[in-house]
């Protein structure tokens, strides 16, 4: 109802304006509130305005966070499925490795009993070699001893010959000594007669 009013004496304002008469205190008045009115008018289009473009704002908004949520909850979608495929590949890989492990654990374990087994066959036969070895040593030792006890006695047999053979050739050389000195003095005699009938004659 105010509106009217006011519609009504602000007309009358302005055609007092446009003749040119003398406005009132009571004519400035209707004047203020017809520009309040204008501004709250202009303020009450402009927060329309603002509201609906804050609505569609909102919306857009809201649409695009709906975008995102979906994007993102595709997103989260895709790491867990990606999550469980790698889980997936560590659990098959852990497995493997566990296999391998495995295989190789107890080829370790071949390995070593088979070492542990030819160390000891090793030792064994070291031990065989080394009891032969001082059995062969002592033997040959025993052996050895008697070839130079032999090599000793054939020496002291081997200089007693030598000696005796020494002292036969002496007493043969000394008897051969004698002999030619015989026979020398023989054919001196030989020789002497023959000289000694030619020199008588």
């Amino acid at each position: 109802m105010i509106g009217p009013v006011i519609d009504r004496a602000l007309d009358a304002v302005m055609k007092k304006v446009e003749s040119g008469k003398k406005l009132t205190t009571e004519d400035l008045v209707v004047l203020m509130l017809g520009m309040f009115r204008e501004t709250n008018k202009r303020i009450d289009d402009l927060n329309r305005r603002v509201d609906t473009l804050f609505e569609a704002l909102s919306k857009r908004i809201d649409v695009l966070e709906n975008e995102i949520n979906e994007r993102f909850n595709a997103y989260d979608e895709k790491i867990v499925a990606l999550d469980k495929k790698i889980d997936d590949r560590f659990a098959i890989l852990d497995k493997k490795i566990d296999e391998k492990f495995a295989i190789l654990d107890n080829r370790i374990n071949e390995l070593n009993k088979k070492v542990y087994e030819k160390v000891s066959e090793l030792m064994r036969r070291i031990d065989e070699m080394d009891g032969k070895a001082e059995s062969r040593s002592n033997s040959l030792s025993a052996r050895i001893d008697s070839v130079n006890a032999r090599i000793d006695a054939i020496y002291s047999e081997l200089s007693r010959r030598m000696n005796e053979l020494s002292d036969k050739m002496d007493a043969g050389n000394k008897a051969l000594g004698e002999r030619i000195d015989r026979l020398y003095e023989l054919l001196g005699k030989i020789y002497e007669t023959p000289i000694k009938q030619a020199s008588n004659a």
